[in-house]
């Protein structure tokens, strides 16, 4: 089954790759704009007597390049996953790089998240590889030279970090697939890769902070630890929660979704209300409208009661069902990554839709009215 997943308020929609909107976030200004700052007096010192018109195109043009090379990383992890089964719903560039979004399926064994997690990291090395020969082989004008040099090194950099094995990068979860896969044991596999999330917590630490002050007694350049903080916060808070560590994590590190499940029913979109309203009534929670495998929406109780139709037999599911958002889905049930996403649905559903193994196995609702 595949859901659709709608750009948010505040956000711009640069279009769409096979039905997913490609959206941008707010916060990536902010990604540009260090970027900008951090290469703007290296640019300006190369190019000076080419003049300051030449040094900003050159800046915009290494940004923009930086920005095309995050957009390919995430179209790169959506192409394999449909490539193998299961289809991306949503493609975001945001403040400390980019995510891709993708919907439940029937079917989805952990090595092809291994898959899908390496593929964003090879392609930043193949554009690595790529621009390195075009600079070997043709002949640039300086500024394009420069620009393309750093383009180069960047994808170099990306293809590296984002395979360490560490969460939430995806290195770290291709570590914690691979687990899954061979141990059956999908918590270990977390637990694993959170630990490696930690451990590239403290070696960024130690690399651009630490070791400058303590071997060096140089000051860190305010980039590096701007850069290090986010970038830290990021990884440390989401290991800290995978691990369990702290009151609310251990609490949240005991949830089962399962547990608060309630019945669901999968309808063709053909179904007249009126037998929607019996399964409703007979304690079905939730019913999902479907047509050849694809979710198109979602009836409960308060839906039907809203609509107040005065012949539910002339109706059917598919004229009446609401849109079901991605995020109101989960194959994570238990844990820190149950509570994570049912955190997410709750802003856009009244209901928490669980899958197993492929399998519809419940509904558990969010509080939202």
């Amino acid at each position: 089954m595949s859901t659709a997943s709608p750009a948010r308020s505040g956000e711009w929609v640069l279009g769409r790759v096979g039905g997913a909107p490609v959206v941008v976030a707010p916060t990536s200004l902010l990604l540009g704009l260090l970027i900008a700052a951090s290469w703007y007096p290296v640019v300006s010192s190369v190019l000076s007597p080419s003049g300051t018109f030449i040094v900003l195109g050159t800046v915009v043009g290494t940004v923009l390049g930086v920005a095309a090379s995050i957009l390919a990383h995430e179209l790169a992890h959506g192409l394999s996953g449909t490539l193998l089964g299961r289809r991306p719903v949503r493609y975001e560039l945001h403040l400390l790089g980019g995510r891709t979004s993708f919907g439940p399926t029937n079917a989805w064994a952990p090595w092809r998240d291994v898959v899908t997690s390496l593929a964003g990291p090879a392609t930043n090395a193949l554009i690595w590889a790529g621009t390195n020969r075009l600079l070997d082989s043709v002949v640039l004008p300086v500024p394009m030279w420069v620009a393309v040099w750093a383009i180069s090194w960047v994808n170099l950099a990306l293809a590296i970090f984002n395979a360490l094995p560490g969460l939430p990068l995806d290195g770290g979860h291709a570590l914690a697939s691979l687990i899954t896969q061979v141990t059956g044991r999908r918590r270990l596999g977390e637990q694993v890769a959170a630990w490696g999330g930690l451990l590239v917590v403290a070696g960024m630490a130690w690399l651009w902070v630490l070791r400058p002050l303590v071997l060096d007694g140089q000051q860190p350049s305010t980039f590096n630890l701007i850069l290090v903080v986010m970038v830290d916060w990021s990884i440390g808070s989401t290991c800290w929660g995978v691990l369990g560590l702290g009151r609310g994590a251990r609490a949240a590190a005991a949830l089962d979704l399962r547990d608060l499940a309630r019945p669901v029913a999968a309808v063709d979109t053909a179904m007249p209300v009126a037998r929607v309203r019996e399964l409703l009534e007979s304690g079905t929670a939730l019913v999902l409208v479907s047509q050849a495998g694809q979710v198109l929406g979602a009836i409960d109780a308060i839906d039907l009661d809203t609509l107040g139709l005065a012949d539910e037999t002339a109706a059917t599911a598919g004229q009446v069902c609401t849109v079901v958002p991605a995020a109101a889905f989960s194959t994570q049930l238990t844990g820190q990554g149950a509570a994570a996403a049912l955190k997410r649905a709750r802003g856009v559903s009244r209901w928490l839709v669980l899958l197993e193994a492929g399998r519809l196995t419940g509904a558990v609702p969010t509080g939202a009215r």
